[in-house]
């Protein structure tokens, strides 16, 4: 072995000490926490081996399958709507235009602020006393103040989505606006000249730079839409929540830390397939070719 090469592994051997205390060590101790029974209400039976019951009591559990679907409602509408305004936002924003620079900056600020403060802050928007109501009313699109918090479980969930895309829109705004930098202007320039409206610009020249930042922005903001806790633990009261707040209930609400890790590794099996989906069905590309007659 050559003597950068040793050097290089001794360099890594921090950072993979990190990682094998702050990730591996969990990770491995929540699988053997999810196949043992661990209730702090009943310590005679800490650590006896009982196999998948974590997992058949989390499957069969009352809350499951409510919860399973308004966490697949709220990760399909929030993945598309964020993915869909960040490319529009973003191509209207790297165009050149008076007062460019502000907009860029205004649009930044939902992204600095907390998650609990910005689940709270849409909460109170959304009461009978929020600001919703005081603007329709005085405008009569509505007769009286409506309570919108109390109108269904996934109607609560579509709001929940709105305060999810106004935090994390900034961001991928961001990523996608500093990946237009790399689409050439004298592409899109030969482009327009062979007669290539906007959208045959943007399908085959602009989205093909872009397309690997999609990917991986759609699978960051699924991954998050599935594990997401404080926006919706605040905008619920917290009463009920998405998947995750149920491994957060069971563990540290019922002290049953053998059904919260199930669980939790249920959820990271579900992370990873759902990446896995969106990889398949967006692959990133590093050849791109480029055609302006539509077939």
């Amino acid at each position: 072995m050559k003597l950068q090469e040793r050097t290089g592994i001794l360099m890594i051997i921090p950072v993979l000490m990190l990682v094998g205390f702050f990730t591996i060590y969990p990770f491995s101790y929540a699988i053997y926490l999810s196949f043992v029974k661990y209730v702090i209400f009943e310590p005679q039976n800490i650590g006896k081996w009982i196999g998948l019951k974590n997992y058949a009591g989390v499957l069969t559990s009352y809350y499951f399958s409510e919860a399973v679907l308004n966490t697949l409602v709220f990760t399909v509408l929030s993945v598309v709507t964020i993915i869909i305004l960040a490319i529009g936002v973003s191509l209207a924003l790297n165009e050149q235009f008076k007062g460019v620079g502000i907009v860029r900056f205004l649009i930044l600020i939902p992204w600095a602020i907390p998650s609990a403060s910005a689940g709270l802050m849409w909460r109170w928007i959304f009461h009978s006393y929020g600001w919703i109501n005081k603007i329709l009313v005085p405008l009569g699109i509505i007769h009286e103040s409506i309570y919108f918090l109390g109108r269904g479980r996934l109607v609560e969930v579509f709001l929940i989505m709105i305060a999810q895309v106004w935090q994390q829109l900034p961001f991928c705004v961001v990523i996608l606006m500093a990946t237009l930098q790399l689409v050439p202007k004298e592409l899109l320039d030969s482009a327009q000249v062979d007669g290539a409206n906007v959208w045959q610009r943007f399908r085959h020249v602009t989205f093909p730079f872009i397309r690997i930042a999609v990917v991986i922005l759609a699978a960051f903001q699924a991954m998050l839409a599935i594990t997401v806790y404080d926006v919706v633990y605040v905008f619920s009261g917290g009463l009920w929540g998405m998947i995750s707040y149920y491994a957060f209930s069971e563990s540290f609400l019922l002290g049953d830390f053998g059904r919260g890790a199930a669980l939790s590794i249920a959820i990271g099996i579900t992370i990873l397939f759902v990446i896995i989906v969106i990889l398949r069905v967006l692959p990133g590309q590093k050849i791109y070719r480029y055609s302006f007659v539509e077939a």
